[in-house]
């Protein structure tokens, strides 16, 4: 579980006694936290205020909100990445989120502590004050990278004048849609997705109403299966035909590991769930590999943005090509050992050389899934380790281009509507 980073700070007794309770508060939540309360003896405030930006995702201030807007103005720099800052009075009456509402989670934090010290949250931002859906939020809440600030606003607006957003989802989807939005599909990427006998269910619209129909009873299964919570009931009247987008229907937000780039109007969230596995010999470039896996991942049209980590032998951890590569894209580069790859069941492509080279057949297949699965085990879906398994976390087989070897896993992933 992510550790949260918090910066208390409080200008009275009555603010040091209020700082200590909303400490407590949060602690006894499930969240990890670490909170400072107080600034260092020699520090300005200022030079508080710069580190804590530095350091912190949630800034408090317990005082005069003026106080709080002058110490921050000239540290604002980008929605998605400032801190959430929250301005409490010290009487603790009001709670006030003045920065990063939505991405940050400020509203979130400011309805929480609202609800634990009997204060009012002091909430601005409009699709909060309608009770809409805000697809910022639900990017942060469900960690799905959101590229696209500008369409995102857009939609956002759109929501506020009451127009339909339409949806549709690649993983599994837990929870019912909000009234904002509608289950959808384009034609742009309906066939990558369909059997045969469905590939071109846009001529029928009674067969495409099915198509959907079926998935929504499948993903139910798999709920009941898994013992998660199962999806609610959609009613007839709300499951959408798979078409071409209504002309009232203006935007998509699609949630995926695909990118389809010649769809319009349609925002991408991605979810960081793809591995590469890789191997290489010695002294490939990053330049080479880089080459490489943007080619391999534009013909899955996987989006890089998906893409989590990288994952090889621990042999190669000090390779300079690969570990610049993870640098440049800021993705972490996970090794094992040849001991930890030889447990993975299943078939893979064994090469004679490779094993005299490192103790083991086959690296970038069996790393790639050895780093879903332990993603999978971080989140808490705990799979018995089987053929059947492993099979359904590799995407991609080995390829093999001038000395470098590349494979793709996915890890499990799901949205949630609470």
């Amino acid at each position: 579980m992510e550790v949260i980073q918090i910066a208390i700070i409080y200008f009275t007794e009555h603010g040091y006694r209020l700082a200590k309770k909303v400490k407590e508060k949060l602690e006894n939540t499930k969240q990890e936290f670490y909170i400072k309360i107080g600034k260092e003896p020699q520090q300005s405030l200022r030079e508080w205020c710069q580190q804590s930006f530095l350091d912190a995702q949630i800034i408090i201030f317990i005082g005069a909100i003026g106080i709080a807007v002058r110490t921050i103005a000239p540290l604002i720099q980008d929605k998605f990445k400032d801190p959430a800052v929250l301005v409490l009075d010290e009487l603790g009456t009001y709670v006030i989120p003045i920065l990063s509402g939505h991405v940050g989670r400020g509203n979130e934090w400011a309805k929480f502590l609202s609800e634990q010290l009997s204060a009012i949250a002091v909430i601005t931002t409009a699709t909060d004050l309608y009770g809409k859906f805000a697809v910022d939020v639900f990017a942060v809440k469900q960690k799905l990278i959101l590229t696209d600030r500008i369409l995102a606003k857009k939609i956002s607006s759109a929501v506020l004048t009451g127009e339909k957003i339409g949806f549709y989802c690649e993983g599994k989807v837990y929870g019912q849609l909000p009234k904002e939005l509608v289950w959808e599909i384009n034609k742009n990427f309906v066939k990558k997705f369909f059997k045969a006998e469905e590939e071109n269910p846009l001529e029928e619209l009674q067969e495409v109403s099915k198509v959907e129909k079926k998935q929504l009873e499948a993903l139910q299964e798999v709920s009941k299966v898994e013992g998660k919570k199962n999806l609610e009931e959609v009613s007839d009247s709300s499951i959408q035909v798979f078409s071409e987008r209504k002309k009232n229907r203006k935007y998509l937000v699609f949630v995926g590991i695909h990118c389809f780039k010649k769809m319009q109007n349609t925002l991408f969230l991605y979810p960081k769930v793809i591995v590469i596995g890789i191997g290489c010999k010695l002294g490939k470039t990053s330049e080479e590999i880089e080459r490489f896996i943007c080619r391999l991942l534009e013909e899955h049209q996987i989006a890089i943005e998906s893409v989590c980590c990288l994952a090889s032998i621990d042999k190669k951890k000090e390779e300079i090509g690969i570990v610049k590569f993870s640098q440049k894209y800021q993705l972490p580069f996970d090794t094992f050992s040849s001991e930890q790859l030889a447990q993975i069941p299943g078939i893979f492509s064994e090469s004679k050389f490779v094993k005299e080279s490192v103790g083991i057949g086959n690296v970038c297949e069996r790393a790639a899934v050895c780093a879903a699965m332990e993603i999978n085990n971080k989140n808490h879906r705990k799979n018995d380790v089987s053929i059947e398994v492993v099979s359904s976390i590799l995407i991609q087989k080995k390829v093999v281009e001038n000395g470098i070897t590349l494979a793709l896993a996915q890890a499990e992933w799901s949205v949630v509507f609470e």
